[in-house]
């Protein structure tokens, strides 16, 4: 194993277990990541609503509200997208839909027609003046609002930080020291777009959390892990259908861990036992794949076909196959390069991980070869995937999107070289990414021409930011009175302050005499 840096005692603090620690990773992210909640209604919010509120998947009555909702041969609409983040973010309106339905009631009744005459939203974007002026028309303001509120706080945000405990917890059974596998863990949750599209509602990050959970069960390095592996193996398959589920893309998930299961226990067992093993994956695939295909075909009269089959042309998806084509070398640069959404650009520690095969051959490695290699197969097979799909173009909207699943393995994949860099260096690294991708989920606004260097300009000289209160500060004449000011540093401190908590506070569940004895 590569020398911990981490290890050393601190105190009382030192002795915690890998177990209490990943829990405060857990807690730290969720917080983080709530608090730069950003208001964008995507989508996937739509379905939401109506799964809670119309016990239905069809979506009418929005069809002019987002360009990826249709109108079907059935007469109902739809969106162009799969369903599993968005029957994920339905748990939680469910639980809070009596709150909701009270809320947006009693403001709908407290309104009047020269309040209506005067609501607007001081966005330079038309776009976005269009939607909440057909919103607020429709008295959908609020509801939308507390939607995206409720679905950031208990399911976006909380899935995004399990995915950063159990990166840490990957990390520390592979035998990096604690302190170490914590830092590698931040930079992977607050140093690369996952800060950025823990946000809101979203698909891709799903993909990510999802497959690399289901590979760290498979994996299992240091047995972090104690179920059987029958067990880990039905989990991961569960994993591998939820990405399916969540979005077509996630088929290239399921079939890399499927692959990555068949070859792990082919190293240990006869090729009966490996048929039987991989029977246990393909079992908990099963069960997300069923409701994909039940959804397709309650939807659009056939469960085989995706979303994407039945809807029409919108940019760039006239090319080719609902705009999947050949792969092109074009597409693809930007996909690494381009400076509004590209990912070496948005992720610069991830150009280590292409080291990873020369460290693990040279020396002891937290990464042997196959597990290298893996992680840099997912990345290379959504590389080219995405470089087919020629609406990837439209990213520069919300920034960087499709490349997203592959963080969590490409940066594990670099995580030896950031140990073997000079402390120095790996520093200064890590404040890099962590600055990029703190500035762009504060700033958030991309415009088709600009670079992120122009909303992290925008960001940093114009104060610290929260995405949440930007957005409430367009149309404040609305919601709050009249003069008021909004704003981030009084929330934030209350932040750091808990955060101080969650790490200060040691066994927290004991009386305090008990802790000083």
């Amino acid at each position: 194993m590569i020398p911990d840096r981490g290890r050393a005692p601190n105190g009382g603090r030192g002795q915690r277990s890998d177990g209490d620690t990943a829990v405060r990773v857990f807690l730290s992210l969720w917080i983080i990541f709530s608090l730069y909640w950003a208001t964008d209604f995507v989508r996937e919010h739509f379905l939401v609503l109506t799964i809670v509120d119309r016990h239905s998947f069809a979506l009418d009555g929005f069809e002019d509200l987002h360009p990826d909702i249709f109108v079907h041969t059935d007469g109902h609409a739809y969106h162009g997208a799969n369903p599993g983040i968005s029957m994920l973010g339905a748990i939680p309106y469910f639980i809070f839909s009596p709150v909701v339905d009270r809320v947006a009631a009693r403001e709908l009744a407290a309104r009047s027609t020269e309040e209506e005459q005067e609501a607007s939203y001081n966005d330079p974007r038309r776009a976005r003046q269009v939607f909440y002026e057909r919103v607020r028309a429709r008295g959908l303001d609020v509801r939308f609002g507390l939607l995206g509120l409720v679905t950031e706080v208990f399911a976006m945000a909380p899935l995004s930080a399990l995915g950063g405990m159990v990166f840490f917890l990957v990390l520390a059974g592979a035998g990096v020291g604690r302190r170490a596998a914590l830092g590698a863990t931040l930079i992977y949750a607050l140093g690369t777009p996952v800060f950025l599209r823990s946000a809101y509602l979203n698909q891709n990050l799903a993909v990510g959390v999802f497959g690399f959970t289901g590979f760290g069960l498979l994996w299992n390095p240091g047995g972090w892990c104690s179920w059987s592996r029958r067990t880990r193996l039905a989990v991961a398959g569960l994993c591998g259908g939820l990405a399916l589920l969540c979005d077509y893309s996630g088929g290239l998930m399921t079939a890399l861990l499927g692959l990555y299961a068949v070859v792990s226990l082919r190293d240990e067992e006869a090729w009966p036992e490996v048929i039987r093993g991989s029977l246990w994956y393909v079992a908990g695939s099963v069960g997300p794949i069923l409701i994909l295909w039940y959804y397709q075909w309650a939807a659009f009269g056939f469960p085989f076909y995706p979303p994407q089959h039945y809807m029409p042309p919108v940019e760039w998806s006239d090319l080719g196959y609902q705009g999947v084509s050949r792969p092109q070398l074009d597409l693809l640069l930007m996909l690494l390069f381009d400076v509004r959404f590209g990912l070496v650009v948005n992720a610069p520690v991830v150009l280590l991980a292409l080291v990873a095969p020369i460290l693990a051959r040279r020396q002891p490695s937290i990464l042997q070869r196959r597990e290298t290699w893996l992680a840099l197969g997912v990345g290379a097979a959504y590389l080219v995937f995405f470089s087919m799909v020629n609406y990837t173009r439209l990213q520069y909207i919300t920034g960087i999107r499709y490349m997203v699943p592959v963080l969590p393995f490409l940066v594990l994949a670099a995580v030896p070289a950031l140990l073997s860099l000079p402390r120095i260096v790996t520093y200064l690294l890590a404040f890099v990414s962590i600055l990029i991708n703190w500035g762009l989920a504060m700033g958030r606004f991309q415009e088709q021409e600009s670079s992120i260097l122009e909303t992290l300009g925008r960001v940093y000289l114009g104060g610290l930011q929260l995405p949440a209160l930007n957005t409430l500060s367009k149309m404040s004449a609305q919601y709050l009175p009249e003069g008021s000011q909004i704003s981030a540093g009084p929330v934030l401190l209350v932040a750091a302050v808990v955060l101080w908590a969650v790490w200060r506070i040691e066994s927290p569940w004991s009386p305090v005499t008990a802790e000083e004895s």
